[in-house]
């Protein structure tokens, strides 16, 4: 399992948030192309590749859903529940 880097979730669930939902996608990209993770999205040519549940992972938060504009949605509520776990927690 992977570690939760809990300032780099943080920063990087701001930055979505500060983004137009339109361009969060290429964040999320740019996030898991830079400092590692993963990813299981649609080649170029979706006939080529199109995986049924596209999948995403960074900073240790791992998304899923069944059309690719919904993962920065989706991540963003991961982030979200497992920052606010992580809070309870430490109170």
């Amino acid at each position: 399992m992977a570690m939760i880097d809990i300032p780099k979730v943080s920063g990087l669930l701001s930055e979505l948030e500060a983004t137009p939902t339109e361009a969060r996608m290429n964040i999320l990209r740019r996030a898991v192309m830079q400092n590692g993770g993963r990813w299981d999205l649609p080649a170029e040519d979706a006939e080529e590749y199109n995986p049924t549940l596209k999948e995403v992972q960074v900073f240790g938060v791992f998304a899923m859903a069944h059309d690719v504009e919904d993962l920065p949605r989706n991540w963003m509520r991961a982030a979200v529940n497992i920052l606010s776990e992580i809070e309870g927690s430490a109170a």
